[in-house]
């Protein structure tokens, strides 16, 4: 069902891990702030426990959705019996995508015939169930897009904390994918991303944190929560020159019709 006009957020983080040790001693407050910017959150699961975690969050709290899945690192983990349990918990309405899943070559915490046998695996459950993907990425663009190619229109969703340039962009722009943006776009240094974030559509862009990683400036080398996404937000928003209500607008309407809130 669509979030009525009443409650709907001023933005959407649409990539947290809530569930994260790092909120232990505060995680109340850490959602308190969210919703007094009237934030909304998807908090992501990147294992079993994790994902039954950010369910367990979600069904606590009006404005907080959950992804399921098991990320790249954790590959290993996924058997039939942790697939069969994924299976249940899309079930959950508060469940609004499969992820984060995907492909990591710079960690390599899991082998990368395994990762591939699980993004795989994951892509399939998303197609039963008609849920969007929240795709990771890192180094491993080249097998990435030869496995979504191979699956063709049998889904769609986000690429995860999109770091790359303009041509990259454009490809998986060109396969359906929105694009999400993130903290690093704030830094200096990432003038690269910052040069593609001009020109990738605003119609395709959604908004997350990652939080408790990658803090945008100005709080950058602190611990990240979701009411900073507007710092995202503001960026944005001057790269395009265009006003922060804008984007806010415009992201928020693409997180809703992406997962269907």
């Amino acid at each position: 069902m669509l979030i009525a006009d009443s409650s709907r957020p001023v933005l959407i983080d649409t990539h947290a891990h809530l569930d994260s040790s790092d909120y232990k001693a505060d995680r109340a407050a850490v959602i308190v702030r969210a919703f007094s910017e009237s934030i909304g959150v998807i908090t992501i699961g990147v294992d079993l426990r994790s994902s039954e975690a950010a369910v367990s969050l979600a069904k606590r709290h009006h404005t907080i959705w959950a992804a399921v899945g098991v990320h790249p690192h954790d590959a290993k983990t996924l058997d039939q019996g942790v697939l069969s349990r994924l299976a249940t918990l899309i079930k959950v309405p508060k469940v609004v995508a499969i992820g984060e899943i995907g492909l990591d070559y710079y960690r390599d915490l899991s082998p990368r015939a395994v990762q591939r046998r699980a993004f795989e695996a994951q892509i399939e459950l998303a197609g039963k169930s008609k849920l969007p993907i929240i795709i990771h990425n890192r180094e491993s663009t080249k097998d990435l897009l030869a496995i979504l190619r191979h699956h063709g229109s049998s889904y769609h969703g986000v690429i995860h904390s999109f770091l790359d340039d303009g041509p990259l962009a454009k490809e998986f722009l060109a396969l359906g994918f929105y694009l999400g943006i993130g903290g690093p776009v704030t830094f200096n240094k990432n003038k690269i991303l910052q040069e593609a974030v001009k020109e990738i559509p605003l119609e395709r862009i959604i908004l997350e944190t990652d939080c408790p990683y990658l803090t945008p400036v100005p709080y950058r080398g602190k611990r990240n929560e979701p009411a900073y996404v507007r710092y995202v937000a503001k960026k944005v928003a001057e790269l395009k020159g265009i006003s922060v209500e804008n984007v806010k607008e415009r992201t928020t309407d693409n997180a809703i019709s992406l997962f269907a809130l």
